[in-house]
């Protein structure tokens, strides 16, 4: 488990895909983090405006603030 020092990403924390693991059109979507980080990895949000947003699991390595 990821100790509070070493995280880097939290719940509520806005982030983005970085260019190299993005897909056509993710630059205009904004990510949230719906999760603590845990393990290199993070759940993420793409936040659209629908009922129920999609979710995604992605290992920090692919996301920035």
């Amino acid at each position: 488990m990821t100790t509070n020092k070493t995280m880097r990403f939290k719940q509520g924390d806005i982030v983005n895909i970085k260019p190299e693991w993005q897909d056509k059109g993710d630059g205009d979507i904004k990510f949230v983090c719906v999760e603590n980080e845990d393990g290199g990895r993070v759940r993420i949000e793409y936040k659209l405006g629908m009922s129920f947003n999609p979710q995604s699991v992605v290992t920090t390595d692919m996301i920035c603030h």
